[in-house]
């Protein structure tokens, strides 16, 4: 039993060497609050001179997000005493710039800018100078504002957008990227017209010339960039130009001098040009107004059969030149 003993006692003194340790350190400076009335006692005044410098001194003191914000204010005034060396900011001015990415909190700076002044001389009288009682009765109304100095949103990185819009006569759907938000955006779109277009064209069989003509129905894709520029917060513009395809399929083939030929398809290749203005709704989700034009340039008729026909002097006369929607925009 008496083995036990030291055992155990060892056993305590080794737990013992465990020890959980936690340091906070709270600085608190120049509080002149004396709470000695308990006691009885009255303490004679304590003068202090100070030495003031004539030219006014800054600091920015960039804040550790994880303590609290009430603290922040104070942690850049310690950073200005201890800058220049100070004991007393005269008439500090406090400026605070915040920083917010994707709705968090990221980056707080606080700037102070005043004059650094010193004790040079502390001393206790038996009663104040005459100077102290005056200023004393001096009613000085003097009242600090705080205001914001400007807010601005600004928007970094990758960019990707989804875009659904419909006109008169015409529905459509886009999708772009940028690798960065303000610089090109890359688009493909496509759009399917509900209204019927008409195509003419000449061809030549053997040696006999023929003019044919047919309405259909378009659909295009398209390829190219635009740029935005920012008016608001809320509100921007954009132009945009690119490659067009065309497409339109004949709902009856049209048939050509023998049964053995016929013109199934009307394309064509060419430019398109736009303009859109976006107006955001809510973070993500924008109001989008368009107009677009498609510029043909380069017209093919396809064929189908075992006989081929020369075709030429192809036209398209759309019915609406210029194609203005109204849709939705996505922005992730």
């Amino acid at each position: 039993m008496k083995k036990i003993i030291p055992v155990l006692l060892g056993a305590l003194s080794l737990s013992s060497c465990s020890i959980h340790r936690q340091i906070t350190k709270d600085t608190k400076a120049h509080d002149p609050e004396v709470n000695a009335a308990s006691f009885g006692m009255v303490i004679k005044p304590i003068v202090a001179d100070l030495k003031v410098e004539s030219a006014k001194q800054s600091v920015t003191y960039t804040a550790d997000l994880k303590l609290p914000l009430s603290e922040l204010k104070n942690n850049a005034m310690e950073l200005f005493l201890s800058t220049h060396k100070c004991d007393y900011v005269v008439d500090p001015v406090f400026s605070r710039v915040s920083t917010v990415d994707n709705s968090i909190l990221s980056d707080i700076k606080i700037s102070i800018t005043g004059f650094p002044a010193s004790y040079s001389k502390v001393y206790q009288v038996d009663s104040l100078p005459k100077s102290v009682m005056q200023y004393s009765s001096i009613s000085l109304p003097v009242k600090r504002v705080e205001y914001i100095n400007s807010i601005t949103d600004e928007t970094k990185g990758k960019a990707f957008g989804m875009e659904f819009a419909a006109g008169p006569s015409f529905v459509g759907a886009q999708i772009d990227y940028a690798k960065d938000v303000n610089g090109l955006h890359y688009y493909f779109s496509i759009e399917n017209y509900t209204n019927s277009d008409t195509v003419n064209f000449n061809y030549t069989y053997r040696t006999n010339n023929y003019r044919a003509s047919a309405d259909a129905n378009r659909t295009t894709v398209s390829v190219g960039v635009f740029k935005e520029k920012i008016f608001s917060p809320k509100f921007k513009i954009r132009g945009s130009g690119g490659l067009n395809y065309s497409s339109m399929p004949f709902a009856i083939p049209i048939t050509g001098a023998l049964d053995s030929l016929s013109f199934t398809t009307a394309r064509s290749i060419g430019m398109r040009f736009g303009a859109a203005a976006d107006y955001r709704i809510f973070k993500g989700i924008s109001i989008v107004g368009r107009a677009h034009a498609n510029i043909n340039m380069l017209n093919f008729v396809a064929q189908d059969g075992i006989s081929t026909a020369k075709v030429d002097n192809i036209s398209f006369a759309e019915k609406r030149l210029l194609n203005i929607s109204l849709g939705i925009r996505f922005n992730f």
